[in-house]
């Protein structure tokens, strides 16, 4: 079996790169970057495709960012993304592929009209929240996309996986531009280093679940083998959402920071409710079980902290 996977250097990537090392032995691996591959040209993509032959595909790649990353950029965001998911659409049904596997996001689903927690049917019942709308669209032509490609002839397979927020050590730390943990974990390490105030863009009210991404990773390798179609939430139960406020204690507990923490409530929270369940997951692996979310942040803290000079910010 041959394996390709694509933003194999991100966050999601080096997680499941590992896992999947781990748990397929007899396998040829191909393992994409954007130094390697700029999946926003169709021609490098035909190229890498023809020359690998791979029979899955774990698309992970995606131009992200968090709530200020997204504002200040969703058209740039949306036209990168779908070059990027067209690309590998496209190639995978020209090669042959037998199964692809794409990761799509909680940030796709509408911000009114829907019911929680969250189904994976719900995904096009909606507009998006405004501040991620470029990515979200662009996310939600891969889901249509590929429910398009089943409808052909084609003998491909295709998992779409829709994970909540997710978070763990090779993400992008940036102070601006990051997740919310990432950036969080950044600002509580320079405000104890320097001895100053805490400080949270926002009103800290708004609520989330986080999934640790070597849980992710496990549930990835877990479907190379799965042999149907399918399309499901990937996230911890329902009774693991929290508000960002008390995220941000878990965070100055996982540092023993000592200083003040200050909201700036001025700032935008962006959407404030995204409730998921596990519900989907556990009906194809019932004996599941999730990384509990303050044994993740305080390893992810631990090798932030260790290796603060090498990661990504």
């Amino acid at each position: 079996m041959k394996i390709l996977v694509t933003g194999a250097s991100g966050l999601v990537g080096k997680a499941v790169s590992d896992q999947l090392l781990r748990d397929y032995t007899d396998t040829t691996f191909c393992f994409l970057t954007s130094k390697t591959c700029d999946l926003r040209n169709c021609d490098e993509v035909q190229r890498v495709f023809g020359h690998f032959l791979p029979d899955v595909v774990i698309h992970l790649a995606s131009r992200v960012g968090g709530l200020y990353g997204n504002m200040n950029n969703n058209y740039t965001f949306l036209t990168d993304n779908l070059k990027i998911n067209m690309n590998v659409l496209e190639m995978s049904n020209r090669f042959g592929v037998k199964k692809l596997i794409n990761i799509l996001s909680t940030c796709i689903f509408p911000d009114k009209n829907v019911v929680y927690p969250l189904t994976s049917d719900q995904i096009l019942n909606g507009e998006p929240h405004f501040s991620n709308e470029g990515y979200a669209y662009s996310k939600r032509m891969l889901y249509v996309g590929s429910n398009l490609l089943n409808k052909t002839d084609s003998k491909m397979k295709i998992i779409n996986l829709i994970p909540t927020n997710l978070y763990g050590n090779h993400d992008n730390y940036h102070l601006i531009d990051s997740h919310v943990i990432p950036g969080l974990i950044h600002k509580c390490f320079l405000a104890k280093c320097d001895n100053t105030d805490f400080f949270i863009k926002g009103s800290g009210m708004a609520y989330r679940q986080f999934l640790f991404v070597e849980d992710f990773a496990r549930v990835i390798s877990d479907f190379v083998d799965y042999q149907d179609n399918a399309t499901l939430i990937v996230s911890p139960p329902k009774e693991s959402e929290i508000t960002i406020r008390t995220l941000v204690d878990y965070i100055v507990q996982a540092f023993d920071f000592r200083g003040n923490v200050v909201y700036e409530s001025d700032y935008a929270d962006g959407q404030m409710k995204k409730t998921t369940d596990s519900a989907e997951l556990l009906r194809y692996f019932p004996d599941f079980t999730f990384t509990d979310l303050r044994e993740g942040l305080k390893r992810n803290v631990d090798f932030f902290i260790e290796n603060f000079d090498n990661v990504r910010k």
